[in-house]
């Protein structure tokens, strides 16, 4: 299939701000795309051009950069709206087996069901109304745009509370649920278990809390018979020296390492062998970390924020607990085996691959459901 994946946000934009990276390459629909040629298909991404990479790549996907329009109404660090794509649709709709797009409430997603609706599948991460202008424009764009024009179009959501959400406004709902699929190849579980370290992967930014993270490991390692264990701590953001000082007040400045940005392949080795990874956001919708740990056998303790807290908790691939402390960790230090033999169990769903094949499954079974409804 010529399988077109249409996220014009290709990463997160902190505060408004689009920090542009040298590459791409680890970006959750870079991922995804390999997912769908690794099962086969030929992909082509479709993004905006305020996230091109800062340094040329080469890719075994293609990608069209569309530059962004009437930029005071449409923000592209929020919904931005690519100027010519309508007619790149138009014009390659034949070529065109199945267009996979992110959100219900996008631009994109709206050009695409004008060009090519019959093709057009969408991948809600959303479970709430964008809370921009009093949660207005969300609102009316739901009411008005997802029960008209989207009405029929197949919306695969990547979590329970995202179809809950969605099917509010839209009768075409898969029950099915599909999350970020995660690099197999290179996130896998370590084959000599597990060391007594325990790992954050995230932007050091405010609403990650990543401060409420540091203050339990210390109560943790203030107890003698934890106290060699260490925490590595990968990513970057503007809270990175606060909490670098708030680790030194705390007394474990030499039991937290602080790793900065990582790609994949430099962060595998410590994500596989940690005891469980970390969050304790005040803010987040499906993150693509949780899969990425569960793919490489490495269990989770989190707060009921992200929106794939309750497949964690139903799965038995961590603790779930809302201002969890130095108590969960030393249950997950004691129940490790049992959270990574769910990990493992769960595996394969949460590949690239096993995303891929579950994507094009549900808009083919969606299509023949169509076309016994006509006859």
């Amino acid at each position: 299939m010529n399988v077109v994946l249409l996220n014009l946000i290709l990463t997160t934009a902190e505060n408004g701000v689009i920090k542009r990276r040298k590459t791409i390459k680890d970006t959750r629909i870079s991922n995804c795309a390999m997912g769908f040629i690794k099962a086969g298909h030929r992909v082509t991404i479709l993004a905006s051009e305020e996230f091109k990479p800062s340094e040329e790549e080469t890719y075994d996907y293609n990608i069209i950069y569309f530059k962004s329009g009437l930029k005071r109404l449409f923000k592209p660090y929020l919904i931005p709206y690519p100027v010519g794509m309508y007619s790149y649709l138009k014009r390659h709709r034949d070529e065109i087996d199945l267009i996979v797009s992110s959100e219900a409430f996008s631009i994109g997603t709206l050009i695409a069901a004008m060009a090519c609706r019959p093709k057009l599948e969408i991948w809600q991460e959303m479970a709430y109304h964008q809370r921009k202008w009093h949660k207005l424009p969300s609102r009316l764009w739901h009411n008005l745009v997802v029960r008209t024009v989207l009405r029929n179009v197949l919306v695969v959501p990547r979590s329970e509370p995202a179809g809950r959400f969605i099917a509010r406004y839209s009768a075409n709902v898969s029950s099915t649920i599909v999350d970020h699929g995660a690099n197999g190849d290179v996130l896998r579980p370590a084959a000599d278990g597990p060391t007594d370290t325990f790992i954050v992967v995230s932007q050091l930014v405010e609403r990650k809390n990543v401060a409420h993270i540091i203050r339990a490991f210390a109560r943790l390692v203030a107890m003698p018979c934890y106290s060699h264990y260490r925490l590595h701590i990968i990513g970057d953001g503007d809270q990175a020296g606060a909490l670098r000082q708030l680790a030194s007040q705390l007394g474990v400045g030499g039991n937290v390492e602080f790793h900065g940005f990582m790609l994949h392949s430099q962060m595998a080795e410590l994500l596989r062998h940690a005891r469980a990874m970390l969050i304790a956001t005040r803010r987040d919708l499906n993150m693509v970390s949780i899969p990425e740990s569960i793919v490489s056998g490495t269990p989770i303790v989190t707060n009921t924020c992200p929106t794939s807290a309750s497949f964690i908790a139903r799965h038995g691939l961590g603790v779930v607990r809302d201002d969890w402390d130095e108590t969960d960790l030393i249950k997950a230090i004691d129940h490790y085996p049992e959270f990574h033999e769910a990990c493992l169990r769960e595996r394969g769903g949460l590949t690239r691959e096993g995303c891929a094949h579950k994507l094009v499954a549900l808009y083919a079974d969606n299509c023949q459901k169509h076309v016994r409804g006509t006859k």
